[in-house]
């Protein structure tokens, strides 16, 4: 069974229908708790030397302070999926058949950017990539249920994904565009921290 462990989800379990492995819900019970967890701040960046720095919105992206340069940075395109705080403390209790299928679970979201959503099942496994028995998926496809990195739909194979602990793409965008279309979505905390408090050097931080 999925623990349901606030109102928010009580409210919209009502009335869903139940699985062998838990509820089935018409719409991605943790998006509250991620806009509630995603906090909207600025951070300094500045050159190799040191010389020049600017102020970014996380939220807007909107320059807060003139810089006069810019930079280009190489990334590894096979790494777009970020997995957050919430989600490395619930990815230490999977065993090693909730680990195996939790590397299937990465890759459909690396495929599919920008979606709370996946349709997962067995015959998705690739069996020269991630070779494993259908006992072990379905062990670990209850282990990623209950740790709530996944919850069922009611469509059979979809899977809303858990925004709070791992994303393809910017999940602010994705944030502000929920909070759009439902204006009671607000966030626990809206302040914006000071990260340049105390600090000398501030490190990157992306939320």
């Amino acid at each position: 069974m999925i623990d349901v462990d606030n109102n928010d989800d009580n409210a919209v379990t009502k009335g869903l229908k139940k699985s062998k492995r838990g509820i089935r819900y018409k719409k991605n019970p943790f998006i509250t708790n991620a806009v509630a967890n995603t906090k909207i701040g600025t951070k300094r960046i500045s050159n190799q030397k040191g010389d020049k720095l600017m102020i970014v919105s996380q939220e807007t992206g909107e320059i807060m302070a003139p810089a006069g340069f810019h930079e280009i940075l190489e990334v590894d395109k096979t790494q777009f999926v970020k997995l957050f705080k919430n989600g490395v403390k619930a990815f230490t209790n999977l065993t090693s058949a909730g680990a195996k299928v939790f590397s299937v679970l990465y890759d459909e979201i690396q495929k599919n950017p920008s979606q709370d959503f996946i349709y997962l099942s067995y015959s998705d496994v690739d069996q020269e990539v991630e070779p494993m028995a259908s006992a072990t998926f379905y062990r670990g496809m209850k282990e990623l249920l209950e740790h709530r990195f996944i919850a069922e739909s009611e469509k059979v194979g979809k899977y809303f994904v858990n925004p709070d602990y791992l994303w393809n793409g910017n999940r602010l965008a994705f944030i502000k565009e929920y909070k759009l279309k439902d204006p009671k979505a607000k966030p626990k905390d809206t302040s914006t921290p000071d990260m340049f408090d105390n600090q000398q050097n501030p490190p990157l931080i992306e939320n």
